[in-house]
């Protein structure tokens, strides 16, 4: 009785925190132990107590997938130090590119307008594990190439051949769709700490206002990812996130922070992303980003401008 319950526990643990990422449009592949609350931490303690106890290679496996399901970026802890990432790739054929991009392929004939479900829920078979888990790589590669793979992705935009969710399971699920939600993370470059679940957001009016990646996006306002790109084809790759980031900060400012934690959450995460790709970008702003970072630290609310919460 015990075992299951731990069992119980464990998984819903994992689906819970999941889901939430998920719906907050996050990729679920950097879902680790150290983002999780004490108390999900304890519980996922509890079940691997229990697994070295009695489990066998069959359970232990089951719930290896249970965490490493889905990819999507808003996240929940404030930055963690993490291992750099290998550089991208300088060079690659078009027609490797395309090799990968076939490999977000998850089922013969055109997408159909119904979510395709993460495994172990509605189909636990190692077939549909392994099928998904491809398509999964294929889009992880594809966004290790960085600009590399974006004539490529564009060229698959309007592919009607069936893949998976990447933004959430709401959303179209084609190739194309993927090239598109490939590109969108990539420059959207959303931090790490920024923003939290749901639609809406207070405001400093004290109104709920939408979120601005749910109410559009800089794609949108361009007339489309293709034409955007080509509006600032002289930019290069971080000067584009550059460039999206602060798409997404005017329209934070506009909406304000009712109090300083909600400047913390959703303001101060993206002034800091945008200077430290200035950085990467040999700009000379080491100074103030230093700055922004102990506002952050240090939870300095007599830092925030003024104009940006309630008179």
């Amino acid at each position: 009785t015990w075992f299951l319950f731990g069992k119980l526990l464990g998984v819903a643990t994992l689906v819970g925190f999941g889901e939430k990422r998920c719906r907050k449009n996050l990729p679920l592949r950097d879902l680790t132990l150290s983002r999780v609350t004490p108390m999900k931490r304890i519980a996922m303690l509890t079940l691997v107590a229990l697994v070295l106890a009695g489990c066998n290679e069959n359970q232990i496996q089951s719930h290896s997938n249970a965490s490493d399901e889905t990819r999507p970026a808003d996240s929940v802890a404030a930055e963690a130090t993490e291992p750099d990432a290998p550089a991208p790739p300088t060079q690659m054929s078009e027609a490797d590119i395309e090799a990968i991009v076939d490999q977000l392929v998850f089922a013969d004939g055109d997408a159909q307008d119904k979510p395709v479900i993460s495994p172990g829920i509605t189909d636990d078979s190692e077939a549909y594990r392994k099928r998904f888990e491809a398509c999964q790589t294929a889009f992880e590669r594809l966004s290790e190439l960085k600009d590399l793979a974006f004539p490529v992705l564009i060229k698959h935009l309007d592919d009607k051949r069936q893949s998976i969710n990447f933004r959430n399971h709401h959303m179209g699920n084609s190739v194309g769709h993927a090239c598109y939600w490939n590109i969108y993370f990539q420059l959207q470059d959303r931090p790490r700490g920024y923003s939290r679940y749901g639609y809406s957001r207070e405001g400093r009016d004290g109104e709920d206002h939408p979120k601005p990646y749910w109410a559009g996006s800089p794609f949108d306002d361009a007339g489309g990812l293709r034409e955007w790109l080509t509006a600032n084809e002289n930019l290069n790759y971080q000067e584009k996130q550059i460039k999206c980031l602060n798409w997404l900060l005017e329209r934070e400012k506009r909406i304000g922070a009712p109090d300083a934690e909600s400047y913390f959450i959703n303001i101060l995460p993206l002034e800091i992303q945008i200077f430290e790709r200035r950085l990467e970008n040999g700009d000379d702003v080491e100074t103030e980003l230093k700055r922004l970072r102990k506002i952050r630290t240090e939870k300095l609310a007599d830092q925030i401008p003024k104009e940006l919460l309630p008179d």
